[in-house]
């Protein structure tokens, strides 16, 4: 009899201990999505302030281009932009409207970067200068920002606002890759945003990739 008590005990504290891991995976998800309110809360202010000081460095570096056709003064302005950013820094405003998507993207791609919001891979270009521009971001966690990124299909227009210029683009594909594949990064020197999450939503194995070309920019104006 005793052993058989023994062995309830041990059954019912394992039960226990499930329930209790279950419970602690249902109130993480949620916990990261107020962190990742906040901190996009906090993103914003910070990228109102980054747009309002870097208008004194856009008027420097347009003042020696006068004349020049509007992509060379985007170019110049997105490399002077680059060389002061740091990581984790605020770089736009994402936003695609088919999926009412409107978040923060901030430079790098790794953890501390993506808890904030989507992030810049470092080793692609920013808008502007003449490349494939690509940001990762979760599916899940911390205000999910590409949860319903597997909704945007070609011919859907995505918007992004720099501090120096403003870029429309129209959506060419989508597709699923694997996490190895680097050719996504690929690039002919025309101006593309890639943008990339993992699929299935609750696994890794593999990667959404939305990809799109430029329609039109234009220069910021205040």
């Amino acid at each position: 009899m005793l052993g058989k008590i023994k062995k309830f005990n041990k059954y019912k504290i394992a039960g226990l201990l499930l329930i209790l891991v279950g419970l602690g995976f249902i109130l993480y998800i949620p916990a990261t999505w107020v962190i990742g309110y906040f901190e996009q809360r906090s993103l914003r202010g910070d990228y109102a302030q980054q747009s309002a000081d870097s208008l004194a460095l856009n008027q420097s570096v347009l003042a020696k281009l006068q004349g020049a056709a509007n992509q060379d003064k985007l170019r110049a302005l997105a490399l002077a932009y680059k060389t002061r950013l740091t990581s984790e820094q605020t770089i736009g405003d994402l936003e695609i409207p088919k999926i009412g998507l409107d978040v923060i993207v901030v430079e790098g791609s790794d953890d501390n970067a993506l808890h904030k919001g989507p992030g810049h891979l470092e080793e692609t270009p920013l808008p502007g200068m003449g490349g494939n521009f690509a940001i990762a971001g979760d599916r899940v966690l911390y205000g999910a920002p590409f949860l319903h990124l597997n909704d945007v299909n070609k011919g859907d227009e995505i918007i992004f606002h720099t501090p120096y210029g403003n870029f429309n683009y129209t959506v060419t594909n989508q597709h699923i890759t694997q996490p190895e594949d680097t050719s996504v990064l690929n690039s002919d020197g025309s101006e593309e945003i890639t943008l990339i999450t993992c699929d299935p939503i609750w696994n890794t194995t593999h990667r959404l990739i939305i990809q799109a070309n430029l329609a039109f920019a234009s220069l910021r104006q205040s």
